[in-house]
């Protein structure tokens, strides 16, 4: 195999992680956690579902993480309260800014002694020349200024008739399908639990 060949199979690797990877990871971690949790309670040694326990918590927290790096939104609590309640806090894509930047280097210093912010001696002869010869200088008036007119701000566009009936449709569909669907209500209830 040429370069270019394995440069274009890594290059759409990483596209289809990046367009759907996420979900794909969310639900094969959920999945995998939740077996592993089931074929412990039913008897299989711990040591050999370990693993696959914890890659399957793994997997479902990186299916997060991309979702928060794509959108700058967590969209699930808990794993934004495993990112921002561990050390994993100074990779979060959505507040990690803050936290790494939080961080002072501990030498006991404040921030007024540190050599970067260290004002330069005040000069108070020039100052004091500066305030006299701006007293004696003539003030020349302003020249008259039109007024500027008052700016009516402009309603952004909704979304179409369309986008809007769909979304009804779509909700009304679902509620529909959890009365009626057996089992509909537990999967959208675990669904909204993973997401």
């Amino acid at each position: 195999m040429s370069i270019i060949t394995v440069t274009a199979g890594l290059a759409l690797a990483a596209l289809v992680v990046w367009t759907i990877g996420a979900p794909i990871a969310r639900l094969g971690g959920a999945l995998l956690t939740i077996a592993s949790l089931l074929c412990i309670v039913s008897g299989d040694p711990i040591t050999t579902r370990a693993p696959l326990l914890l890659g399957g918590a793994a997997l479902w927290l990186a299916g997060h993480f991309l979702t928060a790096c794509k959108t700058r939104a967590w969209s699930s609590r808990l794993a934004e309260n495993i990112v921002t309640r561990t050390p994993l806090r100074y990779l979060d894509p959505v507040r990690g800014y803050e936290h790494r930047h939080a961080r002072r280097p501990v030498t006991g210093s404040t921030p007024e002694s540190t050599p970067d912010r260290i004002q330069p001696p005040v000069d108070d002869f020039a100052q004091w020349e500066r305030e006299l010869t701006a007293d004696t200088a003539p003030t020349v008036p302003a020249p008259p200024v039109r007024p500027v007119a008052k700016r009516v701000p402009v309603r952004p566009a909704g979304p179409s008739r369309g986008v809007v009936y769909g979304k009804r449709a779509a909700k009304i569909a679902g509620n529909l399908a959890v009365r009626k669907v057996p089992g509909a209500r537990a999967v959208r209830s675990a669904w909204r639990f993973v997401r």
